[in-house]
């Protein structure tokens, strides 16, 4: 059984995403699991990342697209490996792959933090939300995906000044930290955690 939601005008994707997570929430469920609509995700992998999910508790498990790194358009590449190196000291921890929308939050997760979640914010959720989740002790846990770009796909809705209200919100993070120097220790100089 399918319940969809469908928005009377566009909210954005936070709004989305929060929206959803909250209905999820109220059928009691333990996990969130999310992916882009823009078809860069292959449905098939959410076994892959519930078992994972199931092996880290209370992680975020994110579908990393970096199984296949020249499938992944150079511009685009160039820009994730940045966002990975800021929100990867932001998080204190290391992370692979930051701007993928396929993942799985643990429902106790949405219950904890405190994210604007309006239009404006849109593709800053995603970012701010594992930044607020190393916060609150939860890790994030790396599932290599492929990246799919497939011809004719609905294009992305993100545009540049998304990216912008991005570094913004990472650099208060940080600047608002003191710069957070355990954060860049953690993420660049500590043997991450065996899972």
């Amino acid at each position: 059984a399918v319940q969809l939601l469908r928005n009377d005008r566009n909210l954005g994707k936070a709004a989305s995403l929060w929206r959803g997570a909250q209905l999820a929430l109220a059928s009691g469920v333990d996990a969130v699991v999310t992916l882009d609509g823009d078809g860069q995700h292959a449905p098939e992998d959410i076994p892959r990342l519930i078992a994972a999910a199931r092996q880290n508790p209370g992680s975020i498990v994110i579908g990393a697209r970096l199984a296949d790194r020249s499938a992944i358009p150079k511009l685009r590449y160039f820009a994730n490996r940045a966002a990975v190196f800021w929100l990867s000291w932001a998080c204190g921890q290391r992370l692979d792959d930051s701007q993928s929308g396929f993942r799985v939050y643990p429902a106790e997760l949405f219950r904890k933090v405190s994210i604007s979640h309006d239009r404006q914010h849109g593709f800053g959720f995603e970012s701010e939300i594992l930044i607020e989740a190393a916060r609150f002790g939860h890790r994030c846990a790396m599932v290599p995906i492929s990246a799919l770009y497939r011809a004719g796909a609905r294009v992305s809705y993100y545009r540049h000044l998304d990216t912008l209200r991005i570094i913004r919100m990472v650099a208060w993070k940080l600047l608002s930290r003191g710069l957070y120097p355990q954060g860049f220790y953690r993420a660049f100089f500590r043997p991450a955690p065996r899972t």
